[in-house]
């Protein structure tokens, strides 16, 4: 981290301000030669912006964060100026002119993790703070952003820590007179790893939500033709985003529409109808095309009307619901209550609450957890092997035996937790991590 860099910390476009950033031990003397001067340490400044000729570029404002207190954790100079990106692309050029290299994706932040301004988990938040697309996943992200699913990390590491140090001691001191794990001493570890499993349940839980919450999941309707699946779709995304018809085959191709279903983004997917004795090669493809959107989906509805039979089971254990539609046409009593099927209409709404209740039991989403982490798929893998470690530790602790084991166990569990905010081995995972930040970011 010897090199100074420099991008625009806001989108590209034009607009009424943009803001460029400068890190590193150079940014001071580039920030002067741009502005003339600098402002005193965290106070904004009027400056005039020049290039390399001394020619005006803008006129704006220029802030100076000294080191360590800023983003990065190094030297930071800001520059406001108007959102010309003609404007944004020359004091850039006039950067790297100075001294400064062009930023990579997320490297700012990646000098923030490798600072200690933050852990791993706080850093990728920040990516998904901005990427949120409902506000149940911008509560998510900015609770992590916060640091407090790293606190929760934290105090399980700190915890492990402690165990450990119990059960090395008899190990390696016996002669010291430690207890050799007697009935006391392994109720009183077993009831911490217990207590602090309990813990990780609820995070691995929480983990489950907050993975939903970021990559969202894909809901597939299929059903034969005239069912109302692109009537649900419509009415599911607010708009006609599908055409409706009641001719015979009108989607042939797959109809894709992002929503948020009460919090949980969802892509939902319209497929062609299913139905036997189709002559048309088009046809014929839209139903291949659906069956393979069917095998790769979060959840299925499988859809025909009140009183009409469809039996397609997806394969691959997708899991799936049986819905009746357009039940307006047809008196409640008419409709016999079975479990884990449900009757709507696509054209009024009834019944698609109790639906949409249904999508989230299916792939896993509880919104009774107010604030729940907006986790990584690598963070879940690792709060899940975790558990392996602590469960094999409890084992090997009530057996009294195998402690060499036991202590291997909770070693095993502490280094999956530290995956998630400060792996050992972090070189590789690193690069990809930051390579998915915007520039400037």
């Amino acid at each position: 981290m010897t090199e100074t860099i420099i991008a625009p910390a806001s989108p590209g476009g034009r607009g009424g301000v943009a803001v460029i950033r400068i890190s590193g031990k150079e940014a001071s003397h580039i920030g002067k030669k741009l502005c003339s001067s600098l402002p005193k340490p965290w106070s904004l400044k009027p400056c005039f912006v020049v290039n390399n000729q001394k020619e005006i570029i803008d006129q704006g404002l220029v802030v100076f964060f000294r080191a360590p207190k800023s983003y990065t954790g190094e030297d930071v100079v800001e520059i406001h100026c108007h959102g010309n990106p003609l404007i944004v692309d020359s004091v850039v050029s006039s950067g790297v002119f100075f001294g400064a290299r062009l930023a990579e994706p997320g490297e700012f932040t990646k000098r923030a993790f490798l600072n200690n301004k933050i852990d791993l988990a706080q850093a990728e938040s920040v990516a998904d703070l901005i990427a949120s697309e409902t506000s149940q996943a911008l509560k998510g992200a900015a609770a992590s952003l916060m640091g407090g699913f790293s606190s929760s990390i934290n105090s399980l590491v700190d915890s492990l820590v402690e165990c450990r140090v119990f059960v090395e001691a008899v190990l390696d001191f016996p002669e010291e007179g430690v207890d050799k794990l007697g009935s006391s001493g392994v109720d009183e570890v077993v009831g911490v790893l217990e207590k602090d499993l309990s813990v990780l349940e609820g995070l691995i839980r929480g983990s489950g939500v907050g993975l939903r919450l970021r990559e969202g999941a894909g809901v597939v309707l299929v059903g034969p033709p005239n069912c109302g699946k692109s009537t649900l779709l419509n009415y599911l995304s607010g708009g006609d985003v599908a055409i409706v018809s009641e001719e015979p085959g009108t989607t042939r191709d797959l109809v894709k529409a992002s929503v948020s279903l009460e919090g949980l983004p969802v892509e939902l997917i319209d497929t062609a109808g299913f139905r036997s004795g189709v002559t048309s090669s088009v046809e014929k493809e839209g139903i291949e095309r659906a069956k393979k959107e069917v095998s790769r989906a979060d959840f299925v509805l499988v859809m025909s009307v009140v009183g009409e039979e469809f039996g397609f089971v997806p394969d691959n254990d997708v899991p799936y619901v049986r819905v009746f539609n357009k039940s307006d046409l047809f008196e409640k009593k008419d409709l016999a209550s079975v479990e884990g099927v449900f009757f709507i209409s696509a054209k009024t709404g009834d019944g698609v609450g109790a639906l949409v209740q249904e999508i989230h039991r299916g792939v896993g989403f509880d919104l009774s957890i107010e604030v729940p982490v907006l986790a990584r798929r690598r963070h879940l893998e690792a709060l899940k092997d975790a558990r392996g470690f602590y469960l094999n530790s409890i084992s090997a602790v009530k057996l009294k035996r195998g402690l060499e084991l036991a202590a291997e166990e909770m070693r095993g569990a502490q280094r999956a937790l530290g995956e998630i905010t400060r792996p050992v081995s972090s070189d590789d995972l690193l690069d990809k991590i930051f390579s998915e930040f915007c520039i400037g970011k």
